[in-house]
């Protein structure tokens, strides 16, 4: 959950909001919902019309529940949220900031996309902070990206206690005059960092992949998967869900896990076998996971049911390109 993210644009005017709304809009339901379109266009400080614009998106993918108290996240919108990997909350960290409020923003097991924390730093002054100061996680510390030395700890113990730290994750503090400032500046920095890695909350895509993603969130991708190698037979599971198998361009199955799919999130690598047991019993398979910090936590996989086993034609081809 990912994760590109793309403002909710339609066509027409350019919008009067960014991704950064968009995302509070999911903090704000998460936390307090449900809230009113009013309501919520306060704490969000844009028009009713680009408040209904996000939530009129939000209730088409399945994310946000119209109530009469008010709009609520559904149980999709609340693992969307969760599965993006960005979670702020106020601090008060003088050692690292200029300005006198400060969101400290973390991002989960994103330490490899940061060069030297300026980037961010910039990304968070253009949208109205002070700065900001960029952390990554290694070996049970917290380090500045751009110095080798490890720094002292116990400065930076507030934002540790502040946050569940894993191996790579990444802290974004953003500091200004007001809470509001530093917490934009911050989560759009954030927001920047995961644009190339994560497809949550683009506009046409319907979850990001993650080891909690289900069958209904599995299903476009795999009919994709499906038409692109011709219709043979397609399956696809989460590491934590039974999935889907598609054959003759539908979804016949929104339960189905295999022993080569379970192979390939046991083994965390592509398979190439006959399937031993299941309704592809004794046809090649190719199963290829979805890694995610080291771990698979999704695979598809097609069954090769073409007379001259196209997959073993491929093999061959490239054995034999690599030996002439």
């Amino acid at each position: 959950m990912v994760l590109k993210f793309q403002s909710y644009s339609g066509g027409g005017p350019t919008p009067k909001f960014s991704l950064f709304h968009v995302w509070k809009t999911y903090d704000v339901l998460s936390s307090q919902g449900p809230v009113g379109r009013k309501g919520l266009s306060q704490v969000l400080n844009i028009g009713e019309g680009s408040t209904r614009t996000i939530l009129d998106k939000m209730i088409k993918e399945g994310s946000v529940e119209n109530t009469k108290k008010g709009a609520i996240l559904t149980e999709r919108g609340r693992k969307l949220f969760r599965a993006s990997g960005i979670f702020a909350a106020p601090i008060n960290i003088e050692s690292l900031t200029l300005g006198p409020k400060d969101c400290a923003v973390l991002v989960k097991g994103m330490a490899e996309r940061i060069n030297t924390g300026y980037e961010q730093r910039d990304e968070a002054v253009r949208s109205g902070a002070m700065g900001a100061t960029t952390l990554v996680f290694r070996e049970e510390c917290l380090m500045f990206p751009d110095d080798p030395e490890v720094p002292d700890q116990s400065p930076l113990q507030p934002l540790r206690a502040l946050f569940m730290l894993e191996e790579n994750d990444v802290i974004i503090v953003g500091t200004a005059h007001s809470y509001e400032a530093a917490e934009r500046g911050a989560v759009t920095a954030a927001l920047s960092l995961s644009d190339t890695t994560r497809p949550c909350w683009r506009e046409g895509a319907n979850s990001l992949i993650s080891a909690d993603t289900g069958a209904e969130d599995l299903k476009c991708l795999a009919l994709a998967v499906h038409e692109l190698v011709g219709r043979m037979p397609v399956t696809m599971r989460s590491r934590n869900h039974y999935g889907v198998r598609c054959e003759d361009g539908e979804i016949i199955d929104e339960s189905y896990t295999g022993p080569v799919l379970e192979e390939a999130l046991h083994r965390n690598t592509v398979v190439r076998r006959s399937a031993p047991s299941g309704v592809y019993r004794g046809v090649p398979v190719v199963v290829v996971p979805i890694i995610r910090r080291k771990e698979a936590v999704a695979v598809f996989g097609v069954v090769d049911i073409t007379k001259g086993g196209m997959f073993e034609l491929i093999s061959k081809t490239r054995k034999d390109r690599s030996n002439p």
